[in-house]
């Protein structure tokens, strides 16, 4: 049996020349319309040397340009020489709180704090504050009742994620044979490591204050892959790797150690009724979404065995007691021996669509949903990733712009780039082009070299959408 490596496929060499090519063309039509800067979309380099955030004007036809970058002094989380590169999985690693952009740099422990002047999307960074665990690598917000311009803000951190990689004779088990043998149920020194963390932040100066460790999790069921407040603020979600068993058509059920999706009940800066959802065969639980009422999450997991392939998509529920599953559905490819590893998720603005991304077969698969109830009502067909430079095992965040007629999909670890789609009513996608940033395009197609984390936005108001707003070239590269 063949395994597809997730590193593996065609020369980098010859695509990374393809992916020049492709990144060169501008649409034209865009700057001679005159399109009107809308909005700015942020980004993070990630690389293996200091990290910087890239900021993008958006246009009003869903280009984007006039790009900007700005330091976080601080390296990045990646590293080509590690073991599967260095790819790590998690969601929300850059998030826009008010008049502040917060990202986690993973390999430094930290979080940069920059403030947005939203006019002009320029960023100053104010500070980068201590995560208190390892690896931090998912952030959320939620306004603080009463005070204005003040927010909790709640940091998770992964710690170096034990997993087991390949299958046979090339089956690999990290950090190594010995430390996946111990009981990994009992406390471990490396626990204090894996956290969520709670702060206060000043939206007014873009201040970030520790407060205190919210909990902490065992090896056996993995770090923090992505923590998310709900929209009302009175819950907080967790999801965890769990001891995944990945780069392999058989992964194995006695290698691997269930992930979990805790949620907590949230006020006034604490938590309370702690609750989790865990199943045998499923690994590697990383992004998620709210439901209506925050009664149901809808979970993406990508390490799961081949009598759990229809559990690329699982939908929860939470009754107040306990997370229960309601419903689950494959993702991605219908052929039963592909890798297909659903990661990265977003809900439409409507609420009526939900896009799951998988990161091997760089495709999303698409879900309808009813808004009011929250059900699954159908799958639609496969979004591709259009014309542009794909590698295999690429494609990573994703998010649509307020309005819902935009979708920018990051190719994260090989191509380094922003894939732009037009989004139809029926929640179609339809590919508009590639963007490729001036700061990452020199190592195209050297996968691991950079790992772009995590992707942001925000719109600008009508008093500041105006002619003078306009940049030197909306342009897909």
């Amino acid at each position: 049996m063949k395994v597809r490596e997730r590193f593996g496929g065609a020369s980098l060499a010859l695509a990374a020349g393809a992916a020049l090519m492709l990144a060169t063309g501008s649409p034209g039509s865009a700057e001679a319309q005159g399109e009107r800067v809308i909005g700015y979309v942020y980004t993070t380099t990630n690389g293996e040397g200091i990290n910087e955030v890239v900021r993008l004007a958006r246009y009003a036809n869903g280009m984007l340009g006039d790009e900007k970058t700005y330091s976080t002094y601080v390296r990045g989380a990646a590293n080509h020489t590690a073991p599967a590169m260095g790819d790590y999985d998690a969601q929300g690693q850059t998030q826009i709180v008010g008049n502040v952009l917060l990202t986690a740099n993973p390999a430094s422990h930290s979080i940069s704090v920059f403030k947005i002047d939203r006019p002009t999307g320029e960023l100053t960074l104010t500070g980068n504050v201590n995560s208190y665990g390892d690896m931090p690598v998912s952030v959320t917000a939620t306004p603080i009742s009463g005070e204005v311009g003040q927010y909790w803000v709640v940091v998770g951190n992964q710690w170096g994620q034990p997993t087991v990689i390949y299958g046979g004779d090339k089956l690999q088990r990290l950090p190594s044979d010995a430390f996946l043998r111990q009981d990994l149920t009992k406390a471990d020194a490396s626990d204090k490591a894996r956290t969520i963390e709670l702060y206060r932040l000043d939206g007014a100066n873009g201040t970030m204050t520790h407060v205190r460790t919210l909990d902490h999790y065992p090896r056996e069921n993995g770090g923090v892959a992505q923590v998310s407040f709900s929209p009302d603020g009175r819950k907080l979600a967790v999801s965890t790797w769990g001891v995944p068993h990945f780069l392999t058509e058989d992964p194995k059920l006695e290698e691997m150690h269930p992930s979990r999706v805790y949620m907590y009940d949230f006020s006034g800066g604490q938590v309370s009724h702690r609750r989790f959802f865990e199943e045998a065969g499923i690994a590697g639980t990383v992004g998620f979404e709210w439901g209506p009422r925050a009664e149901r999450l809808y979970v993406s997991n990508f390490s799961i065995t081949n009598a759990k392939g229809d559990n690329g998509l699982t939908v929860l529920r939470d009754g107040g007691a306990r997370l229960t599953k309601v419903e689950n559905y494959p993702t991605g490819q219908t052929n039963p021996k592909d890798i297909d590893e659903a990661c990265w998720t977003v809900l439409s603005p409507k609420g009526d669509m939900l896009y799951v991304v998988s990161y091997v077969t760089n495709v999303i698969t698409p879900f309808k949903l009813d808004p009011v109830s929250g059900k699954v009502l159908r799958r639609l067909p496969l979004i591709t990733r259009g014309a542009g430079y794909a590698p295999s095992s690429d494609s990573k965040d994703v998010i649509i712009s307020k309005d819902g007629k935009h979708m920018y999909w990051l190719g994260s670890f090989q191509s380094f780039s922003i894939n732009l789609y037009d989004l139809g009513p029926d929640g179609s996608a339809s590919y508009k082009g590639q963007y490729s940033p001036e700061a990452t395009k020199a190592a195209v197609g050297q996968a691991g070299v950079y790992d772009l984390g995590g992707i942001a936005q925000y719109d600008l108001t009508a008093e500041q959408v105006h002619p003078a707003a306009k940049s030197s070239r909306p342009k897909t590269r």
